[in-house]
């Protein structure tokens, strides 16, 4: 895998998350028009959860740029994007809050986790600190 690859990959997933952002801001109507329940409110842990995904965007970003000195938000992103997949198909496995087509959603963030550990299995080994 190129680096010019990795970089747009990481750039890609940024923006994903970003959108992301953008359409389940409750403000904005975007999920509703969309066809889908919004699955967040109006409070500061719905707030919160935004930022934190806008957050891991920006991560990405900075992944674009050097995906060798970021190493470790490539992991995290691995673990954040899995731990989505896990949540959302957990609560439409057990009926709460979340339905098929919701969790659907999760399919990109499945996508991208699979992606993020091929590009972290083409990067050169860490350096060892002694």
């Amino acid at each position: 895998m190129t680096t010019d690859q990795q970089r747009r990959i990481f750039q890609s997933a940024a923006v994903f998350n970003w959108l992301a952002c953008l359409i389940f801001l409750p403000a904005t109507g975007i999920a509703g028009y969309l066809g889908f329940t919004p699955l967040m409110g109006n409070g500061p842990f719905e707030h919160l959860a935004l930022m934190a995904i806008a957050l891991f965007g920006y991560g990405y970003w900075m992944v674009s740029r050097d995906p060798v000195a970021h190493r470790g938000i490539i992991v995290l992103g691995v673990i954040g994007k899995l731990g989505v997949v896990l949540i959302f198909f957990g609560h439409c496995l057990f009926g709460t809050s979340v339905n098929l087509r919701q969790a659907s959603l999760a399919l990109g963030d499945l996508a991208y986790a699979a992606i993020f550990i091929r590009v972290l299995k083409s990067l050169p080994a860490p350096l060892s600190r002694q």
